[in-house]
């Protein structure tokens, strides 16, 4: 499953899921994922999933932008339609999401945190 974390801050504020094969995002009611915002355009973008025609059960995500007014960024690259990875950061208007794939979870290998020589202070490589 594949879902949108609303980051603000850096803290996550909200989850949509994408459970259906195309989720509309703009600040028009009628779309999927309303996002009130007078940067938003009316139809802003969308979200396609796609079957892979060789693996069951797996995904393609694709967002592309319905020529909205100020565009769509996915990783602070404006786009007009992008193949969505884990962890790509998309921004609509002045909103922020994470795209979360967990399909893709399983194969990120788990960081080893590091004693640094300074009292107290760790990091990851």
């Amino acid at each position: 499953m594949a879902l949108l974390l609303q980051v603000e801050n850096g803290v996550a504020k909200s989850k949509f899921e994408i459970d259906k094969p195309m989720l509309r995002i703009g600040r028009s009611s009628h779309n999927d994922l309303m996002i009130e915002d007078a940067e938003v355009s009316g139809e802003h973008c969308v979200i396609e999933k796609l079957a892979k025609s060789d693996k069951n059960h797996e995904y393609e995500y694709f967002i592309q932008d319905l020529d909205s007014t100020n565009h769509t960024f996915v990783n602070g690259a404006k786009i007009t339609r992008h193949a969505l990875k884990h962890n790509d950061t998309i921004r609509v208007g002045w909103k922020y999401f994470k795209f979360i794939d967990e399909s893709q979870l399983s194969a990120e290998e788990t960081r080893k945190i590091h004693k640094s020589w300074i009292p107290g202070v760790y990091y990851t490589k």
